[in-house]
Order: C-alpha cells, then structure tokens, then sequence
C-alpha cells in the first residue's frame, strides 16, 4: 500500500538526539494516523465484501433483461436499468467483462495479480491490484476513458446496459440526458473496451464468481491485519497520556471483532455458527 508506504517511511527517518521526544510523540500521532486509515480501509472493503452478493444479483436480472428482443423505445428496461445500475454494479460489471476469464495486467497480461488497499481518493468499489510480475499498480478501470470519470462510471454503464436494450443511440441520449455525439463516442469506446457487442457477453456464473471474490478478499484481508498488528506493535511501545490510551483502547475494541480470522473463509452475508 503506498501511501502508507510513504507515512511509515517519513515518520522511521533518523532523527537527531535533540529532538527525541518531540519525534517519539510525532512518531505516535503518526502511527496512530496509519492505524485509523487501515481500519478505515479494512471495514471499507467489508462492507463492500458483505455487499457483493445483492450486487450479482442485480447482475443476474440485467443479464435476463439483454436476452429479451431489443425494441426502438425500452421504456420498461430502460427504467429498471438506471434505477438498477449504481456505482456498486457498475464496477462489478467492469470486472465481470473486462477480467474474463480472471484479472490479468494490462501492461504484460500476466494473470499474477494480487489485490491491494483501495487509495482514499478511489471508490471502494474500483478495486486495485499489482503486478506480481512486472509490478505495475492498476485499478478495474485504468487505461480507459472509465478512469476519467466524465461521466460518471454508473452513467458509462447504463449506456453499455441500455445498448443491449435498443439500437437507437438517439433514444439512450434521451434517456441519459447526453448529446448524441457523446453517446456515439461511448458506445464505440465500450465496444473496443469489453470486445463485446452487447452486455454481459462475459458473465461468469455465479460459483465462479464467488471463488475468485473471496480468494482476492481473503488476502486482502490478511495484508491489512498484518499491517494493522505491526502499526499496533510499533504504537505501543511510545508514552501516551491517558486520553490517548483510553482512544486507543477503543480503537482496539473496535477492530477486534472485526478482524475475525474465521470471517474471511465465509461468503458473503454468511454468519458465523
């Protein structure tokens, strides 16, 4: 994770004798910085996890909706669809026809690819990777007009989803409030992004799915943890006041619930027996 990378770095530095205890508190505020970024983000891809399940459903009615004929005016579909396709599916739809059959590098395609920590400024849904190859960091959507963000990657896929729906780009516009030309220019540049023709052309089942996601969360899950033990450790050999020791005490009993070893085998939704 470089960004916390960057920080562990900046506050480990050398520092002269002078400056010991002005250093150890930094150290400390630091270090307790980091530790709320990794809980932040561990709970952040929690939630996303627990989520993913609803999300392939929603994935599953659409897949139903491009088999119907396409009509000059889907009304109905095309209701459903930007009521249906939100950031959550739109990154979950990316993922499904982009990585078929699994994730693989855009720069050498290796397909040794481990998932890492979202950055602050990236949706949780976006999910990031490196190259266990040539190293490279990428998330689902970079190296294409999706990473921009104009429009938005819910209204990129509503147009793709709506294509499936009707041949009428003049309609989808309508639909999306676009000029046609911006429709043109999308829907030419999905194509060539997902080499589909239509929607969901890619859609793995629904067991396949599941391994690949809980697999890719699972060691997730074990980076974070051990990055958030080895932050705890380093924490808690420098003074605290007693404000300081009652937050991070809290903190603590925050976190230890969550990080459930057993948490990390179940699918989502699933509880604990």
């Amino acid at each position: 994770m470089t960004f916390l990378s960057d920080l562990w770095k900046k506050f480990n530095a050398p520092v002269s004798s002078d400056s010991n205890v002005a250093v150890t508190e930094k150290k400390a505020r630091t270090a307790e910085e980091l530790k709320d970024s990794v809980l932040h983000t561990y709970m952040e891809a929690e939630t996303e996890y627990l989520q993913s399940e609803d999300i392939l459903e929603h994935l599953v009615a659409l897949k139903a909706r491009m088999n119907e004929p396409k009509e000059e005016k889907p009304d109905s579909r095309a209701t459903e669809i930007i009521k249906m396709v939100g950031i959550a599916e739109s990154f979950e739809t990316v993922r499904q026809e982009r990585w078929h059959p699994q994730i693989q590098c855009p720069q050498c395609n290796a397909t040794n690819v481990k998932r890492l920590a979202q950055l602050p400024s990236h949706s949780p849904h976006n999910h990031r990777y490196r190259c266990l190859e040539c190293l490279l960091e990428f998330n689902d959507d970079s190296g294409t007009p999706l990473e921009i963000g104009q429009p938005p990657i819910n209204i990129w896929m509503q147009c793709w989803y709506l294509m499936g729906c009707t041949d009428s780009l003049t309609y989808i516009a309508a639909k999306l409030n676009l000029d046609l030309t911006t429709i043109e220019r999308m829907a030419q540049q999905l194509k060539r992004i997902f080499h589909a023709q239509k929607p969901l052309t890619h859609f793995l089942d629904f067991d396949t799915w599941r391994k690949q996601s809980e697999g890719q969360f699972k060691q997730l899950k074990e980076d974070l943890i051990k990055q958030y033990e080895l932050l705890d450790a380093n924490v808690a050999t420098a003074p605290k006041d007693s404000t300081e020791f009652r937050r991070q005490q809290n903190l603590r009993r925050t976190l230890e619930p969550t990080l459930d070893p057993t948490a990390a085998t179940r699918g989502p939704g699933k509880k604990r027996t």
